[in-house]
């Protein structure tokens, strides 16, 4: 009998327990560039004493070579002894604290007797300065002891027109201010001005002495970095008159309350979830700042805002669907106010979006691949191959709205920010589709999946599964939003869930296996994960025999070395399996390879290449095979669900410090005997919402109690209202691959369009597989078939059945 506790809900300390060593990281000296670790706070970023800051949403160049626009770093204040010029230098440590977000320098000299600390942070509260403290302590010296410093702003930015430079004031303190502007625009269209930028620094001795008086002193430089003159004296009045070191302890404690995920039994995981957790939420804004709302959020880059400030290199700062379909799942569940910044992202570029789709003869909203200020497509010119196919980012924006939806039932955002989103992403999938009299269904060609070594093919199956989804999420808000969207025929709703039905599903009946495309050979090499994300994050409805043999085949065929979000991919699929050796081995090969010494900075390759650096795409997909993989947690229409939760390899206890569902925040604590879910603060209301089940039976829910369980638990939103219950809008399952005339004149059930899609698999799909069998190389199609036969035969040794 498991017992229902009520306790006082403490939450911070959750986040001080556990071995405090696991968020330091040290070194003896410094590592190159790629592998620095950055610092950022959602308004700016850095690598550790780089010459270039950067501002969240400010970018310079035309079009493809938008890039982050490089501000120079007056904040670079280094100890010469141990600056980042020398190769080898001596008595110098380095450490990076997560924990309270900062980089320190510590210069120990035996025969001077002194020591010195250096340490630099992007303040969390005071979000537009960068602080830099510097701590003399005499150990056994007699003597003066003067410490050389460096200033070392780097050469004058390219991407900025300086203004002459100003004296700056503030109560008593002298600042030197330099403001500029961004020399080109993205798209003389979108945007009719570059972006301003000022600096408020102050000039840097080349000593610093502390007199045989003393035995300690400390120096402090605060360098801001803001959009106006008037911002910048509003950020230095402010941190005169605030402890603005207490205020970043409070910011970084919020955020550790949040991201401060722990194992206890393996520390060198436990160091990988907080690395993880750190570089990723580091770019993120803070929940308060000093100056909130000054500046819109511009999205997450696979490197992060400390990166991208050069011409081709690091992703230029531009946003993928690595920011809806690998970062946002674990923000979304920790950081739901984060998560809807991201979505608003989205909205802000709409103007280019819209523009892109007519341009390319569709209707509706058509994302670029990757997006940076404007909206207006800025892949480089030399990838025309990307934005030309890769048209599976409109649905991804339009999912990542979805999983938003689910996680908060929130009907006003979905009446009003979500609607014109998930509407217009649908029309551009209703224009995109191309009817095929042969098979009287709906292609999707000329297209690219995640897979991009592939591209101008027809029937992406990961593009047409999301495609549906994206139609039905569009019908759905349709239904909503109809006051938002006056004028709007109801029949175009329909025609949204006509389209999605009849999309072609391709399915090898033969094999019990979804082909990559309709062209795809079994056994051609693949760059990642893309069959498999329809297991999961897609949980597209099929046989366990299905998911397995996808799982087994393109396993074999994917680059061993390819991004590291595949193998997180493949852990959460084996783990739905039960196949918990399998897991274990995807889960360790999804990080080992591409953590880099000392610091445990994320890179995108595993091969040993540096590649782009801080690579929080990885990181993403790291959370979430823990969250929701090993964890459990799956967000769907109307409820989360924690399903057979486990703990990680070699670990005794698993904790989630903090959940997010429907308004209500709760703790997650696996062990080795079961769990236990802990409810803490949410208003009356938001309890009043929810039920929950734990292990397949109803407990009454309250702020401030803990339940045990040992399967499964599942919180539920209750229907607002009758009315609500008997509502005609009604968010259909994703099913595809229907005769347009099977659904004439009468209706299926969910069970059925499954049928009905396994079947016209088989009479559409099963002729162009059998022809892909042949191969392209030569190989017989009866070799073709032996050989898919022998590995899908392949069971693994700890197979179990699901329960």
């Amino acid at each position: 009998m498991w017992i229902l506790t009520l306790f006082a809900y403490g939450l911070s300390l959750a986040v001080v327990s556990g071995n405090e060593y696991n968020f330091l990281f040290n070194a003896t000296k410094l590592p190159n560039k790629a592998v620095t670790p950055t610092l950022a706070n959602g308004h700016l970023g850095f690598v550790v004493y780089g010459d270039s800051v950067h501002l969240n949403g400010v970018y310079n160049g035309l079009k493809g070579v938008s890039h982050r626009a490089r501000i120079p770093n007056f904040a670079n204040i280094q100890l010469a002894n141990c600056s980042s010029l020398l190769a080898n230098p001596k008595n110098c440590r380095y450490q990076l604290d997560m924990r309270s977000g900062k980089f320190r320098t510590t210069l120990e000299d035996p025969k001077g007797g002194y020591r010195v600390q250096h340490e630099v942070y992007p303040n969390r509260h005071f979000d537009q300065t960068i602080v830099n403290r510097l701590h003399i302590r005499r150990l056994t010296s007699k003597q003066p002891v003067e410490i050389e410093i460096r200033h070392l702003i780097g050469a004058k930015s390219v991407d900025l027109v300086e203004d002459p430079p100003e004296k700056l004031s503030v109560e008593g303190d002298e600042y030197l201010l330099m403001c500029a502007r961004t020399k080109q625009v993205e798209d003389p269209k979108y945007q009719k001005e570059g972006h301003r930028v000022c600096v408020a620094y102050k000039q840097i001795p080349r000593k610093l002495t502390l007199t045989p008086e003393e035995t300690d002193r400390e120096f402090l430089y605060l360098t801001v970095f803001s959009h106006s003159k008037q911002e910048v004296e509003k950020e230095l009045n402010g941190l005169k008159k605030a402890d603005h070191e207490r205020l970043h302890r409070v910011e970084m404690d919020r955020m550790w309350q949040k991201y401060g995920i722990r194992v206890e039994g393996n520390d060198r995981l436990d160091r990988v979830i907080k690395a993880s957790a750190f570089y990723l939420s580091s770019s993120l804004p803070s929940q308060s700042s000093f100056q909130p709302g000054s500046y819109p959020f511009y999205g997450l880059s696979p490197s992060g805002l400390g990166r991208g400030g050069k011409e081709l290199a690091e992703y230029q700062g531009h946003s993928f669907w690595d920011t809806e379909m690998w970062m946002f799942p674990p923000i979304l569940l920790l950081d739901p106010q984060n998560a809807r910044k991201l979505l608003h992202y989205r909205t802000l570029v709409t103007e280019a979006a819209a523009d892109y789709a007519r341009s390319n003869g569709y209707e509706g909203w058509q994302y670029a691949w990757e997006s940076a200020y404007t909206g207006r497509e800025v892949t480089p010119d030399f990838c025309p191959q990307v934005p030309e196919y890769q048209h599976h980012i409109t649905a991804d924006v339009a999912y990542a709205a979805r999983l938003y939806y689910y996680a908060t039932g929130d009907l006003e955002w979905l009446r009003t920010d979500a609607c014109r989103l998930a509407y217009e992403t649908a029309r551009f999938w209703k224009s995109r589709v191309d009817y095929n009299p042969e098979t009287d269904t709906f292609d999707i060609g000329r297209i690219m999946g995640p897979d991009e070594d592939h591209h101008n093919v027809t029937n992406s199956v990961y593009t047409n599964v999301i495609a549906a989804h994206n139609l039905f999420f569009g019908a759905f808000v349709g239904c909503h939003c109809r006051s938002e969207l006056d004028g709007v025929p109801e029949a175009e709703f329909a025609q949204f869930l006509r389209v999605a039905k009849s999309i072609t599903l391709p399915y090898n009946a033969q094999y019990d296996l979804h082909p990559e495309y309709k062209e795809y050979t079994f056994g051609t090499p693949i760059k990642q994960a893309d069959v498999v994300l329809l297991g999961y994050p897609l949980e597209f409805p099929m046989k366990e025999s299905t998911k397995a043999n996808n799982l087994r085949l393109y396993s074999m065929v994917t680059r061993k070395d390819g991004p590291a979000m595949t193998w997180a991919i493949h852990t959460i699929g084996h783990l739905d399996l039960n196949e918990l050796d399998q897991a274990a081995a995807m889960f360790q090969r999804s990080y080992k390879q591409y953590l880099r010494a000392p610091f445990h900075v994320w890179s995108e390759n595993g091969d040993g290449a540096d590649g782009a650096g801080n690579f929080i795409t990885g990181a993403g997909g790291f959370l979430q095979s823990l969250v929701n993989g090993y964890a459990g947690v799956r967000l769907r229409h109307g409820k989360l669900v924690i399903n057979n939760p486990r703990l990680p390899p070699g670990t005794a206890r698993f904790f989630v410090p903090e959940l997010n569902y429907a308004g209500v925040r709760f703790s997650l604590d696996i062990g080795r005997n079961g769990f236990r879910v802990t409810f803490g603060a949410g208003s009356t209301e938001s309890y009043a919402k929810l039920s929950l089940l734990v292990d397949n039976i109803e407990r009454e829910l309250f702020d401030g109690c803990e339940y045990n369980g040992a399967e499964n638990a599942v919180l539920l939103l209750r229907p607002a209202s009758q009315e609500q219950t008997q509502s005609v809008c009604t968010l259909h399952d994703t099913v595809l691959g229907m005769r347009l005339a099977d659904q004439d004149g009468w209706l299926l059930t969910s069970t059925q369009l499954v049928v009905v899609s396994v079947a016209i698999g088989l009479l559409g799909v099963l002729y162009s597989v059998r022809v892909a069998l042949r191969g392209k190389g030569g190989r017989s199609k009866q070799t073709e078939k032996e050989a898919v036969s022998k590995r899908l035969r392949k069971k693994p040794k700890n197979a179990k059945s699901n329960k």
